[in-house]
């Protein structure tokens, strides 16, 4: 998800260029606080962002209910990610599309 937000936002293409590579993480880190008998679980992790105009180093913070902020760090400067907004994709051309229909395969044993 977070390389998906990433490699369609505008201004970091525009600062980094196309196309953008999102390498594994580096540094992780999580927490699980407990209050009244719920948990919840926050999870934070910093990867490189790699373009043909220079990379950065992001940062993802998020829980069970998915991504919470994601920035990417460029020259100093932090570039905050959409977290909303439409969904592109890119076809096997290298046009973008927003007709992405997501599917998750589970094979029953």
């Amino acid at each position: 998800e977070a390389q998906r937000r990433i490699a369609n936002d505008s201004s970091l293409v525009q600062q980094l260029g196309e196309p953008l590579q999102v390498s594994k993480p580096f540094s992780q880190s999580s927490s699980t606080m407990v209050v009244n008998g719920k948990s919840s679980t926050k999870i934070q992790a910093s990867f490189q962002v790699v373009g043909p105009y220079g990379s950065g180093v992001a940062t993802m913070v998020g829980n069970e209910r998915g991504i919470g902020s994601l920035s990417v760090n460029v020259n100093g400067r932090n570039l905050s990610v959409g977290l909303g907004g439409s969904v592109y994709g890119r076809s096997s051309d290298g046009k973008k599309v927003d007709n992405i229909i997501e599917a998750e395969i589970i094979e029953k044993k």
